[in-house]
């Protein structure tokens, strides 16, 4: 009897992420088996079987499958849940938790002993998922690396000297904009340490992606063809723009220092709207 891939490829990705949860615990010094069959937690193993199932009605059946439209529905669905209302009621169980904690402290609540501790890890942080769903779109892909091989024969291709010039001259271009856009922060914030230093960082992947784009057009331009060169340019991209993302993200944080944190906010109108109620 033979077990349909639409079933063992979502148990074998749940399986590895949940290994994956729990060595990630092992590294934190958090020993609990728990993470072995719990949600919640890095990375996000909904996303990851959702998306898993959904990869792989995609490979069998192509993007007309209508298995696959119900699928990747589904997932959307279970990814968005995650980090929405999952998580939402995360966080109320710890602000729960929080709550009974202190009062019974305070001696303003008679038998704590009576309420049990919630579970605070339900949903996940939006990172969490998305490495969930890379991580079943990778298991999906081992699985039907057979049908997919041939796609990469679009990556054999050899450019011409003209397209080679160009790519050349497009790094060189690309470097000059990386570099006035670095000025332009540098100057606009001159005495914020925190985005100084990720702007040189941006400056600096901008640079080293433009000349291994430079060394492949180079490569092409002198008839030193390898198979699959064109991948190489995916590659590098998808680098680039992992790069591009948390080189912005660090410079927006560092942006936002000395500006009123998210705790304080709330903090300020629970205050506020308790003053109201007086």
């Amino acid at each position: 009897m033979n077990i349909t891939p639409y079933l063992y490829v979502p148990f074998v990705t749940w399986a590895v992420t949940q290994a994956i949860k729990f060595i990630l615990a092992l590294i934190r010094g958090d020993v609990d088996f728990r993470y072995l069959y719990a949600s919640g937690g890095m990375p996000s193993v909904h996303s990851a079987v959702v998306t898993s199932l959904a990869t792989w009605a995609l490979i069998a059946g192509g993007p007309t499958n209508p298995l696959f439209g119900f699928a990747a529905v589904f997932a959307a669905i279970v990814m968005y849940d995650s980090f929405g209302v999952r998580r939402s009621a995360g966080e109320q169980a710890r602000t729960l938790n929080t709550l009974i904690s202190d009062l019974a402290r305070n001696g303003g609540l008679k038998n704590a002993e009576d309420y049990n501790e919630l579970r605070e890890i339900l949903g996940h942080k939006p990172l969490e998922v998305i490495v969930g769903s890379i991580l079943g779109f990778a298991i999906a892909c081992m699985f039907g690396y057979q049908t997919i091989l041939p796609y990469f024969n679009v990556f054999n291709y050899e450019l011409s000297s003209m397209q080679a010039k160009a790519v050349m001259l497009g790094a060189l271009a690309f470097v000059v904009v990386a570099f006035a856009v670095y000025v332009l922060i540098r100057k606009k914030y001159i005495k914020n340490i925190a985005v100084r230093k990720y702007n040189l960082y941006l400056l600096s992947a901008n640079t080293i992606v433009a000349i291994c784009v430079a060394g492949l057009g180079f490569l092409y331009y002198e008839n030193i063809f390898y198979p699959y060169g064109l991948l190489g340019f995916v590659g590098i991209k998808i680098v680039w723009l992992a790069a591009i993302a948390f080189c912005i993200y660090k410079m927006y944080m560092g942006a936002k220092k000395g500006k009123k944190s998210v705790r304080e906010t709330q903090r300020e109108a629970w205050l506020k709207r308790a003053g109201k109620k007086r």
